[in-house]
């Protein structure tokens, strides 16, 4: 009897819990529309790049490429690794994280999980962008940053928060703080991603680097993406498992890459991608285990 009468206060408190949710964030008519313009608009303008990336990336796999013989040291080390699989597989990853995030948002506005999300995918590309700069090809900057990059992050930023996710924090305190513990044990990615955005920054001529068409900035795009991506799903109520699952995957197929064709560019060493492979594993097991709770 009283296993029996705690059940049922238990699940009482689950249904105030959820109630009070969906009082949290439900949005008015305007505010709804108000997202999902942005967010069409983000998907536009975050998918122009990647897309760019992918069919550049796609298009030389394998091929033969004329380069100018003389660049800076970061041209030669594009121009000694010719190899696009990794690239590939990272603009596609990028893709996949911000565009989900963004779908979601678009067909239900009121879920917090895609807005961190996008949050978070939007964040990653103007930080790339500030580190990269804005490049002259001659071995200078034109000015503290390419407004391309900056136009490509801002609408899904301002459509994260117009949904106001921070909105359901007093129901939806860290949930599942194991996420948090992955997104810590992720930091070190963000080194990558800094060599990354500066390969970008410090290559010229263009024709003397293969990638020097947005591909590194791609990746720095993508590792800046891991962490708060990844802590969004303990943060969030409804919509967190995309955003584990999606970087999740991306760890797994850029460590599969790096082994697949350990002479690409931006190759993951040996000893980091089994790292990447492991987390990207223990990320899909907890969301699995999560799942099952929840």
């Amino acid at each position: 009897m009283i296993m029996g009468e705690e059940g049922r206060r238990s699940r009482n408190v689950d249904q105030q819990s959820r109630r009070e949710e969906m009082e949290l964030v439900a949005l008015g008519r305007g505010s709804r529309m108000t997202v999902r313009v942005l967010s069409v608009l983000g998907l536009i303008t975050f998918s122009f790049l990647l897309v760019f990336v992918v069919s550049d990336a796609a298009g030389r796999v394998g091929t033969e490429q004329m380069l100018e013989p003389a660049g800076s040291p970061e041209a030669r080390i594009g121009a000694e690794r010719p190899g696009e699989s990794v690239h590939l597989t990272g603009a596609l990853a990028a893709l996949l994280i911000g565009v989900t995030g963004l779908v979601g948002l678009t067909v239900r506005p009121e879920r917090d999980g895609s807005a961190y999300q996008t949050a978070g995918a939007a964040v990653a590309i103007l930080i790339a962008a500030f580190i990269v700069g804005d490049p002259n090809n001659v071995g200078g900057q034109a000015g503290p940053v390419d407004v391309v990059f900056v136009i490509m992050g801002l609408p899904p930023l301002a459509a994260a928060a117009s949904a106001r996710p921070w909105r359901t924090w007093r129901v939806n305190r860290p949930k599942r703080p194991r996420y948090l513990a992955l997104a810590a044990l992720s930091l070190p990615v963000l080194w990558y991603g800094i060599d990354q955005a500066l390969m970008q920054r410090n290559t010229w001529p263009p024709l003397a680097d293969p990638h020097h068409q947005a591909h590194w900035i791609a990746m720095a795009i993508l590792a800046f993406m891991v962490p708060p991506v990844v802590a969004s799903a303990a943060l969030s109520g409804r919509g967190w498992r995309l955003a584990a699952i999606t970087v999740g995957v991306a760890a797994i197929a850029v460590a599969a890459a790096s082994f697949l064709a350990p002479q690409a560019a931006s190759v993951l060493h040996p000893g980091w991608a089994v790292v990447a492979l492991l987390w990207g594993l223990a990320v899909l097991a907890l969301t699995w285990y999560e799942a099952r709770r929840s």
